[in-house]
């Protein structure tokens, strides 16, 4: 499988799990996915967690294939230590006698919450963590379990070296290279909807779905939302040739067409409750974007800048530039050959 997850320092088999974990979206349940490996790096099994009530990645792993003491567990998050709603992870990785595991994240859960680590090691077991696998796979948990809120914003923008966010100039939408448009994709395949406006959707024609290599039995699919407004001019056309985008509009609910004021953007936060979706991620337009980002709604951005400049096009305007230097720390950077990549949680 070809790991462009590497470039973010996550190897293939922790890789392997997170594209497992995002398969399914098992709400109200995270997303975990499990590979185990034997010494010579072969695969012997992959799973994930599908639904509340359902077996745990790990107990999934251990019903297909017999674990072995040179065999190293990759789970994309701490193990459960609770046996509250499900058996103990943790005790059941001990009780199978592998010696070895790689934790994606530290759980929040503050049933779990570093426990398990502690439990693991406390039985002889190497303990390696590769850091924001849940991160990227569940980003709303943290606000979950830190903030209490519901809903992750996720923006994603695309630019060249000097800001530009569109290229008049080019007949390819593209701005960065096709390693930052992979990592999009996982992006997408971890939200519950992709959100963007009436012009990037009349202009740019996007697909609004999830494309991975070697991935063909995605079940979770994203929701594409697109904010239509107040105008009535190209709706049903759109609607026609978009049947399974939902138009949110102040047109009466019809077909594919939601009535929702979209100009409250609490209105919008209320249907996107209803519909239970944790993490939303923004992909355009401009006016998308700063309207999110000046009510403060924004969590995190992933930042995707090419090496490039554009002469002609749209330019990213000074309200992202103000809002991340005031509201945003920068968490990582990645080099994705000739793009970059930089990360932003809000402070």
């Amino acid at each position: 499988m070809l790991n462009n997850l590497e470039y973010l320092g996550f190897s293939n088999p922790m890789a392997l799990a997170m594209t497992e974990a995002l398969k399914v979206n098992p709400y109200p349940n995270p997303r975990v996915g499990s590979a185990l490996i034997d010494k010579d790096g072969n695969i012997k099994a992959i799973s994930n967690h599908v639904k509340k009530g359902k077996n745990h990645a790990e107990i999934n792993i251990f019903e297909q294939a017999h674990p072995l003491e040179t065999d190293i567990l990759y789970v994309t998050l701490e193990p459960c230590f609770h046996n509250d709603t499900s058996p103990s992870c943790a005790t059941e990785i001990i009780n199978q006698g592998i010696k070895k595991i790689v934790i994606g994240d530290i759980d929040l859960d503050k049933r779990t919450n570093g426990k398990s680590i502690s439990l693991l090691k406390e039985n002889d077991l190497s303990v390696e963590i590769e850091h924001n696998a849940n991160n990227l796979l569940n980003p709303y948990y943290q606000n979950m379990h830190t903030k209490l809120t519901d809903i992750h914003y996720l923006l994603k923008i695309g630019m060249s070296d000097n800001g530009f966010i569109t290229n008049d100039s080019s007949t390819t939408k593209y701005i960065t290279n096709n390693i930052s448009l992979n990592i999009v994709h996982y992006l997408r395949a971890s939200a519950d909807c992709i959100l963007v406006g009436k012009n990037t959707l009349l202009n740019d024609k996007p697909e609004l779905n999830v494309r991975l290599n070697n991935v063909t039995n995605l079940e979770h699919k994203p929701v594409p939302i697109i904010l239509w407004g107040n105008s009535t001019d190209l709706l049903e056309e759109s609607m026609d040739k978009y049947p399974s985008f939902t138009f949110l509009s102040s047109t009466n609910s019809y077909k594919n067409n939601v009535f929702c004021s979209t100009s409250s953007l609490d209105d919008v936060q209320d249907y996107f409750l209803e519909k239970n979706f944790r993490n939303v991620i923004i992909e355009g337009g401009r006016n998308i974007l700063e309207s999110y980002l000046l009510h403060d709604k924004i969590d995190s951005i992933y930042e995707f800048k090419s090496s490039t400049t554009i002469n002609k096009g749209l330019k990213l305007g000074d309200i992202y530039k103000e809002k991340l230097i005031d509201n945003f720390t920068r968490r990582s950077k990645y080099q994705l050959l000739d793009n970059f990549l930089t990360t932003y949680t809000k402070n």
